[in-house]
């Protein structure tokens, strides 16, 4: 055992020599730090890549505000006449692989490439520069061998802005734009109606049966889906004075999922999450996500509740579908003043960008937000008013 114990301290010692005709000797800084040969090739690997972003104040640059945008189709378009596509990551980012020796990847040769960003549906870009080209050349002893000789620019997606809902059948439904500019909007044999806006505040009129109702409703940068017109006409009840948005970012500063406990923002939770927005690879939660870096969903796609013994208003909130796999999923939202039921209302989620359902739920004491296939809704800034 000591002789074991012998070997490795002298072993130990002859560490940090070096070795010169067969005698050891000190080695130097250049030994320790020794500084590249260039010219050889590196074998290794790097990434080309492509930024698209939510151009969230519609202004076509990538500035303070806008976010990255996931699950956004680019194509890459290479010397030899094929094309490859890959979708954004959580980050924005659509990343091709780049090496002179590694065969498999998908950047490998010198030439001319151009990239080509496909919007999802209801999307347009901003920047004007979708399609972008670069010639890559040859370069030894860059991480990839290989460089591009233009690097790309962000791309800047943003949402065709409409306002939206549902209606009796018979119904007539007017808008009025920022610019003081009124329409009629085509109901169809559904009730259902849709209108292309602008951004700013609108004004929406129904009527019915003689029964008439407006609303205020603020375009930003989300298509709106307004609450059924009821239909039934009277004075509206005046709204609770207090205003809230609660955003789950000021319940926790790290990743994670932490359940929304009774009393936050003055309200009782039910089967309601907030997490990171990344801190899952689902796309929706980060296309969906709008103030600060939290965002709610119902935990386990399983029905959830927001409720109070005082009566609140439920204002609004953005919804979207955490998970591309349940593009389409509907979001079912019930409404209860003590134990009648009072309102309810029905929309279509995607994974690939938000909508705000601008409600115009009135004295309620409970709210249900269901999906109707147990997918997992996204939720940020959810709004309500509350009384004294």
């Amino acid at each position: 055992m000591k002789r074991g114990l012998l070997f490795s301290g002298v072993a130990a010692a002859a560490i940090g020599l070096t070795m010169v005709s067969g005698a050891a000797r000190a080695g130097d800084a250049s030994d320790y730090y020794p500084k590249r040969v260039w010219g050889s090739f590196e074998g290794g690997q790097m990434n080309t890549s492509l930024l698209v972003f939510r151009d969230l104040n519609r202004n076509g640059v990538y500035d303070l505000g806008d976010r990255p945008m996931s699950r956004v189709a680019v194509e890459l378009d290479k010397p030899n006449g094929s094309t490859i596509m890959r979708l954004t990551n959580v980050d924005g980012f659509a990343n091709f692989r780049m090496s002179v020796s590694q065969r498999d990847f998908e950047v490998v040769d010198p030439g001319h490439y151009a990239f080509r960003v496909v919007p999802p549906p209801g999307f347009s870009v901003t920047t004007g520069n979708a399609a972008q080209e670069s010639d890559y050349v040859v370069s030894p002893g860059s991480p990839g061998d290989m460089i591009a000789t233009r690097t790309t620019h962000p791309v800047g997606l943003a949402a065709d802005l409409t306002i939206s809902g549902a209606v009796a059948a018979g119904s007539r439904v007017s808008l009025t734009g920022p610019d003081g500019v009124s329409s009629a909007a085509k109901v169809g044999p559904d009730g259902r109606f849709s209108t292309p806006v602008t951004p700013g505040e609108w004004l929406v009129d129904f009527s019915a049966g003689g029964a008439t109702e407006r609303r205020h409703v603020v375009v930003g940068a989300a298509p709106v889906v307004l609450s059924t017109f009821s239909g039934k006409g009277g004075p509206a009840e005046a709204p609770l004075p207090t205003e809230h948005v609660v955003g789950f970012d000021d319940l926790m500063t790290s990743p994670g999922v932490f359940e929304i406990p009774s009393g936050y923002g003055g309200l009782d939770w039910y089967n309601l999450v907030a997490m990171h927005q990344s801190f899952t690879a689902g796309p929706g939660y980060i296309n969906t996500t709008m103030s600060g870096e939290f965002i709610a969903y119902n935990s386990s796609g399983h029905p959830a509740q927001v409720f109070s013994d005082k009566p609140f208003d439920f204002t609004g909130a953005y919804f979207g579908v955490g998970w591309d796999d349940a593009e389409g999923e509907t979001l079912i939202l019930k409404a209860w003043r003590g134990d009648e039921p009072a309102y309810e209302d029905q929309l279509a989620l995607s994974a690939n960008g938000l909508v705000y359902f601008a409600a115009d739920y009135s004295r309620i004491t409970r709210l249900e937000i269901r999906t109707q296939h147990y997918w997992q809704a996204a939720i940020d800034d959810f709004a309500y008013r509350t009384g004294p």
